[in-house]
């Protein structure tokens, strides 16, 4: 006696489906990222060390070898961070994004939210260490600064924001 294969299909949510031009819907299914709330920021952080270990042992191996060394991986990703949250290019958003093994910028900005409110945290208090860190963005003046990136540069990232001449003043 057969038994009777139970053929049912899933459904999808149409939020949950990409579509390409060379793809049908039904071709392409990609689950979205859970929304920020829902974000496991271990995993994101333990994934950007990862990536902070990589480019460290890349800079060891090419330039550091048999000398003195310093290097911040954190102050890296820190970089990329602003520069993907304050671009409108979104291939080069989509290039940190991927580099830094983020699902989203919500999930880039809750790792270095975490940081700056927890790591980076005064604890000499508690006889703990006081690590001190300093953002800053230095933007060519005649290109001009958007005001939202401004505010994300000085609010969310805590960073002074500057115009300067990178031009014709050296």
């Amino acid at each position: 006696m057969k038994k009777k294969k139970n053929k049912r299909k899933k459904r999808v949510s149409k939020s949950l489906i990409t579509s390409s031009p060379s793809h049908s819907e039904k071709d392409l299914v990609t689950l979205s990222p859970p929304p920020i709330s829902k974000v496991n920021v271990e995993k994101a952080m333990k994934k950007q060390n990862d990536v902070a270990m990589f480019l460290t042992e890349k800079v060891i191996s090419a330039v550091a070898k048999n000398s003195n060394f310093v290097f911040s991986p954190a102050s890296i990703n820190a970089a990329l961070t602003m520069v993907a949250a304050s671009s409108k290019e979104e291939q080069l958003t989509s290039s940190i994004l991927s580099f830094l093994r983020s699902y989203s910028m919500d999930e880039l900005k809750a790792v270095f939210s975490e940081i700056a409110t927890i790591v980076l945290a005064d604890g000499s208090a508690s006889g703990g260490p006081k690590i001190s860190n300093v953002n800053g963005v230095w933007m060519e003046q005649s290109l001009g600064v958007d005001p939202s990136s401004k505010d994300l540069f000085e609010n969310f990232f805590k960073a002074t924001c500057a115009l300067v001449d990178f031009r014709f003043k050296v």
